[in-house]
């Protein structure tokens, strides 16, 4: 669907993380930092927003690129990156969740629950990863980077959490299904006060009802006094689509979902072929 006049200056950028700015090996390459260099001298923001954590950003491979605001766990929340400070959040409550979050520790499903910035899996998620059809590169961040806890609902109640997100990975079954996937998504879905998606690696990620990446996004250009008209948001996955679709221009990878690129002013090359560097040439550089 093409939006009129996509050729306005653009003032901010925003980049979703994993199948965009990650290649399948989940790294940033080289001729995307040099772009996204060249976009900022340029004079555009750049952001990341991602279904990510805080803590989960690749802050070290993007060293060389000044990123001084990220938009968090699918708009969760939003942070100025100089001193961490979250400057919108939108969360859920975790006591009212306390039912949702029963039903999925009886599912064998791998729980991620983003709190403050920082995540936590409950201890009887991490033998789960070994059975899941995802990269290394996310087997590993499962693994090693999330934060242990022995009894999540003695946590929700003890911290009183306020969730920002929840990320629930599903193991891959004889079958080729994913195992317990279709009885949590019509769960989930039936929760009003949730929004549910597809973030990825065939997971299903909820945040607050009526938040998604385009709500932080609107958030920081309003902050930073730069229309939506001359934002751009590239993305990939469902979690992408409410900021393709609500930027001034939307740009879909070449190895997006089918219904991501439908929305899409456009659609570059694959995460493997740099499609980043492509599409910050076109539009910014050019």
């Amino acid at each position: 669907m093409q939006k009129t006049e996509n050729e306005k200056k653009v003032q901010l950028l925003a980049l979703d993380v994993d199948g965009t700015l990650f290649g399948t090996d989940g790294r940033v390459t080289a001729a995307s930092v040099k772009a996204l260099k060249c976009a900022q001298e340029k004079g555009v923001q750049i952001i990341l927003a991602s279904g990510r954590d805080y803590d989960g950003m690749p802050w070290d491979q993007l060293a060389e690129v000044q990123l001084d605001y990220t938009v968090t766990t699918n708009g969760g929340a939003v942070y100025r990156t100089g001193d961490r400070k979250c400057l919108y959040e939108a969360c859920m409550d975790g006591k009212k969740l306390l039912p949702l979050f029963e039903f999925l520790l009886e599912k064998e499903v791998y729980i991620s629950v983003f709190i403050d910035g920082v995540n936590y899996t409950p201890a009887q998620c991490f033998p789960y990863v070994e059975h899941m059809d995802v990269p290394e590169y996310v087997k590993e961040n499962l693994k090693a980077k999330r934060n242990r806890l022995d009894d999540l609902i003695q946590y929700i109640k003890e911290h009183d959490a306020q969730i920002q997100k929840t990320t629930l990975n599903f193991q891959k079954a004889p079958d080729g299904s994913y195992l317990n996937r279709d009885e949590v998504k019509t769960y989930l879905e039936a929760c009003a006060e949730i929004h549910v998606v597809d973030g990825g690696f065939a997971n299903l990620e909820f945040t607050k009802t009526g938040i998604s990446k385009a709500t932080g996004i609107r958030f920081l250009a309003e902050l930073l006094q730069i229309p939506m008209e001359q934002t751009m948001a590239i993305g990939d996955s469902e979690n992408d689509i409410e900021m393709i679709s609500e930027c001034g221009i939307g740009i879909a990878m070449g190895n997006a979902l089918d219904h991501i690129k439908e929305v899409a002013d456009d659609v570059t090359t694959t995460n493997d072929e740099e499609g980043i560097a492509h599409a910050v040439e076109k539009y910014i550089l050019a």
